[in-house]
């Protein structure tokens, strides 16, 4: 998936504690069962952008092997060759190895959705991204780990980043800037018999994009006079172009919806910028052929 940083599970089994009228004590008396719930977030340098295309909908591939063109799905839509399923989902495992059979702690999950996506630029550091999930269920084995086969593609950096506002006028003053997608996932206990999820079902999207900028006169005026009291909606793009390959991200229908503009005593005064898109696009282009499973 990446150069991966931390993964945290986050499993819920819900028992539920029951008292009674009539009991002999104070104390709990019997417990029930309740849903199994198997969510996480996992955070990684990216190499490729397959976990965007999954968190915004569908991905499709040009005549061009690798070029990778991300598109929005909503509830009525289909994954090409998943059934009624309108995002991708994947299988994650997550290793503990301690180099003896037997004695390893292996989580496999299964039928994980993107809840939430966001990918991070910052001034000076290695392309971030952070990923929350739904999965369906786990399973769990304690024998061998299976040997994973590292990339070695290097990461994109924040110097290989670009934010334009509107699109084609290149900022050069940005600090840092964070894409976010939300699916609002919610998870479907059935009464089928099964204390697992049957399904994920997407909410209302969200976007979101915040930026940091140091002002200066080329911009300040603009985002401050036209976007935030003028209130003028605006396209944006921001583009990734790396040793890995690249990405442009583009969104339309922006509308800037805060802005914090303090004034320190010292130091470089900043603009920090909220601004949500309506609409989400994007096109990436690297050594992977196809980004789907098919």
């Amino acid at each position: 998936m990446g150069l991966v940083q931390e993964h945290t599970p986050d499993e819920a089994m819900n028992v539920i504690p029951i008292r009674y009228q009539g009991s002999t004590d104070r104390n709990v008396d019997t417990f029930a069962d309740g849903n199994k719930e198997y969510t996480g977030t996992f955070t990684y340098f990216p190499q490729d952008w397959k976990f965007l295309g999954m968190a915004i909908g569908s991905v499709s591939e040009t005549a061009t092997a690798g070029s990778h063109v991300i598109t929005e799905t909503n509830n009525d839509d289909e994954i090409y060759c998943i059934p009624n399923q309108s995002l991708s989902s994947f299988t994650l495992t997550d290793a503990k190895n301690n180099g003896t059979a037997g004695s390893n702690a292996i989580r496999t999950y299964n039928g994980c959705i993107i809840d939430s996506y966001t990918t991070t630029w910052s001034q000076g550091e290695v392309v971030s991204c952070e990923v929350g999930y739904n999965a369906q269920g786990a399973a769990y084995t304690s024998g061998a780990v299976t040997a994973v086969t590292p990339s070695t593609t290097k990461p994109y950096m924040f110097s290989d980043f670009s934010l334009q506002i509107p699109s084609g006028t290149a900022y050069d003053n940005v600090t840092e800037v964070a894409f976010s997608v939300n699916n609002n996932l919610e998870a479907g206990f059935y009464l089928n018999g099964s204390r697992n999820a049957k399904e994920q079902l997407p909410m209302n999207r969200d976007y979101e994009v915040t930026a940091t900028l140091w002002m200066d006169s080329t911009n300040a005026k603009t985002l401050y006079e036209n976007y935030f009291t003028g209130g003028s909606v605006f396209n944006s793009q921001v583009s990734c172009i790396g040793a890995a390959g690249s990405l442009f991200l583009t969104m339309s229908g922006c509308k800037l919806t805060e802005m914090d503009t303090p004034s320190p005593m010292e130091g470089v005064n900043e603009q920090n910028i909220t601004f949500v898109p309506q609409h989400v696009t994007a096109v990436a282009e690297d050594a992977i052929a196809d980004y789907n499973a098919w």
